[in-house]
């Protein structure tokens, strides 16, 4: 819905034409598959909407749109790392007050404790290196918009930050590559066991990681190298 309204030019990004956004993405999403999936109720899916449409509200609190200077919305951007190549998906690419390049990422949840944070900056960082590649500009601030509190977040951009993050990207590479290359993974419980595909045959929870290429021969990543 956001990124139909802030698609428009910004003297265009009116209440209305938020409204209407809104109407628009919920005339195309509530019959879709990935909706009915959901097996809501007729009264959850009302809440389902008013919560979206709370979270609209939460942006106007944020922001006036027709202040945003936007480069692009949904933006893909894809680059050679050398060993791998690495793409993703930036929200919002725009310019602040200042004139310095932003990446911008909405949030839907709540703001996270002070403790854990930053991890929530480290795919912003890899935005960033991304702009600096395949655009030739470093950006100067990472903003996380959450959408339920009016909480926006930002930090600094700096070359050592940049230099740090693509250091850290490639050595995660070189230590899923190693163990796709030995069958050996290092395990370690966390909240997002849950969601992992591996998780029956891992040791943390009894299984025996050696039956895993012979049931599930896809569970191994596979990557594409240069």
């Amino acid at each position: 819905m956001l990124e139909l309204l802030l698609g428009n030019e910004p003297e265009l990004r009116t209440v209305e034409a938020a409204r209407r956004a809104f109407e628009e993405t919920r005339a195309e999403y509530e019959p879709s598959a990935r909706f009915k999936a959901l097996g809501l109720s007729p009264d959850a899916s009302e809440a389902f909407f008013k919560d979206s449409r709370d979270l609209v509200n939460g942006y106007y609190r944020m922001e006036n749109p027709r202040n945003a200077k936007i480069i692009g919305l949904e933006l893909r951007l894809d680059s050679d790392f050398g060993k791998f190549k690495l793409g993703g998906i930036i929200d919002r690419l725009e310019y602040n007050e200042k004139n310095e390049l932003v990446v911008s990422d909405y949030k839907t949840g709540k703001v996270p404790d002070s403790r854990f944070g930053a991890n929530k900056m480290d795919n912003m960082h890899i935005y960033a290196s991304l702009c600096l590649r395949e655009r030739g500009e470093l950006p100067k601030r990472l903003r996380l918009m959450y959408l339920k509190s009016s909480t926006p977040i930002e930090v600094e951009v700096t070359p050592e930050s940049n230099a740090a993050c693509e250091a850290a990207a490639i050595e995660t590479f070189d230590q899923i590559d190693a163990s796709c290359q030995s069958g050996v993974f290092a395990t370690k419980k966390s909240g997002l066991c849950n969601f992992c595909a591996y998780k029956q045959w891992c040791p943390e929870f009894g299984g025996d990681d050696s039956l895993a290429k012979i049931e599930a021969p896809n569970i191994y990543p596979t990557f594409e190298r240069d």
